[in-house]
């Protein structure tokens, strides 16, 4: 079935059953596309609201088909779409690399999980180190985050402690650290509360919490920045958890990162920070 030509294209029309067909797309997809943008029919009938598709019309079609067996979002593929073709290709690079390194981190964690189950000792090896932390007067900002926005998370809170301290006059005390109230993963956001310890008089503002973290001893190791990152970072936790159960018992406080150094500056064989669990000793 065909409607009228339409003046701007030189092919009849076709509905979109037979453009269905011809594109391999659902019927319910060729809407969805049409509600987001991405491919409007060439001509709806007024009044039966029919959608009418050009042919020229099925190579884009097919292109978004495509795009969406990448497991591209559909936002991603309508910025590509309208990109010029030298963008496209860039951004389809960029999704691929992405791509890879997830599934090396894929990989990385069903190793790691495997290993675990298994019962084997941990691949890597730390130097496990002990400290006393004194108690100290911090600067807080709690956040509710998936695993996905953990990173942006931790810079944009330091960014907006530091921010705080300065447009006070109030000098920082130590590095700031990342307290792990709960699991941030794909379902559990946490909650993280990110510190930045500081000396004077400082003045709560907006979400910004002060409070004093208690005295306590910790175990901790030292990672460089390729080493902070899931799920490599696991076997840290698991190093420094071990050595607490093993020379101490358990306390209060829990376990943290802290960040003595310029994340951005950093390249990744670098001394980037450390995984600490607090403990109590025997």
């Amino acid at each position: 079935m065909t409607a009228l030509p339409d003046p701007l294209f030189p092919s009849p029309l076709l509905s979109i059953g037979a453009f269905a067909a011809q594109a391999r797309l659902s019927h319910k997809a060729l809407r969805l596309y049409d509600d987001l943008g991405l491919l409007r029919p060439a001509h709806v009938d007024p009044l039966t609201a029919y959608r009418y598709y050009a042919p020229e019309q099925l190579p884009r079609a097919a292109l978004i088909g495509l795009l969406r067996q990448l497991d591209l979002p559909l936002a991603q593929i309508r910025t590509l779409l309208d990109a010029p073709p030298a963008e496209q290709v860039a951004q389809l690079r960029q999704h691929h690399a992405r791509g890879e390194h997830a599934q090396a981190r894929r990989g990385e964690l069903t190793r790691y999980l495997i290993a675990r189950l298994e019962g084997h000792p941990m691949t890597q090896t730390y130097d496990v180190q002990t400290r006393h932390m004194p108690a100290q007067a911090v600067a807080t900002l709690t956040r509710h985050v998936k695993v996905a926005g953990l990173e942006e998370a931790i810079l944009e809170g330091f960014t907006s402690l530091k921010a705080l301290l300065g447009a006070q006059g109030v000098s920082a005390a130590g590095a700031p650290f990342v307290i792990y109230h709960g699991e941030v993963n794909a379902d559990s956001d946490g909650p993280i509360e990110v510190c930045q310890p500081y000396a004077g008089t400082l003045r709560p503002a907006g979400e910004v919490h002060l409070r004093e973290e208690a005295a306590h001893e910790e175990a901790y190791v030292t990672l460089t920045r390729a080493e902070f990152q899931f799920p490599g970072i696991l076997q840290a936790y698991d190093a420094t958890c071990a050595y607490a159960a093993g020379h101490g018992a358990g306390c209060a406080l829990h376990p943290r990162e802290v960040y003595p150094h310029d994340w951005a500056t950093l390249g990744d064989s670098d001394p980037a920070g450390d995984v600490a669990w607090p403990y109590t000793p025997r």
